[in-house]
């Protein structure tokens, strides 16, 4: 799992850096010198797809998505880790579904170019099965951590 995270913060780390880096490259190029680079927004706006589906899968994992935390206020031990075994299967369903959704979309845009850089639209949409299925381990693992919870 440890080698699993890091993976995944590093890539966050380098798709944040290469998008914030292309941005900026173009900016400095549309202003000073009066033309654009033609592949750096296309570029951009895929790798914020992947910061986008990669972020959410951090989120699972330190269970920091938007919520409403009432039920977490009000209840105590047990209740708490029912209310996150349910939390977490509900997560799972949504990430198996984007996942096989994800797969079928990304299968049949595969022929599709990106215009500007000339690649499979693929590489985008495959965010989505990427993501999701990090998603399903990390909710995964706290479906068994609860569930150990619980015999306890």
């Amino acid at each position: 799992m440890k080698y699993l995270n890091n993976s995944v913060n590093v890539l966050l780390f380098i798709v944040l850096a290469v998008m914030a880096l292309s941005m900026a490259v173009n900016v400095f190029c549309r202003s000073c010198l009066n033309f654009s680079i033609s592949w750096a927004d296309e570029l951009s706006q895929s790798l914020l797809v992947w910061l986008t589906f990669l972020g959410a899968a951090v989120a699972v994992r330190e269970h920091s998505h938007y919520s409403f935390n009432f039920l977490d206020l009000v209840l105590k031990n047990k209740g708490k880790t029912i209310l996150s075994l349910f939390v977490n299967v509900l997560i799972l369903f949504c990430a198996v579904y984007m996942l096989i959704d994800g797969i079928k979309i990304t299968d049949g845009i595969a022929s599709w170019l990106m215009p500007a850089m000339g690649i499979s639209r693929a590489w985008v949409y495959g965010a989505c099965p990427v993501g999701s299925s990090v998603m399903i381990v990390y909710c995964v693992t706290d479906i068994i951590n609860n569930i150990k919870l619980l015999r306890v």
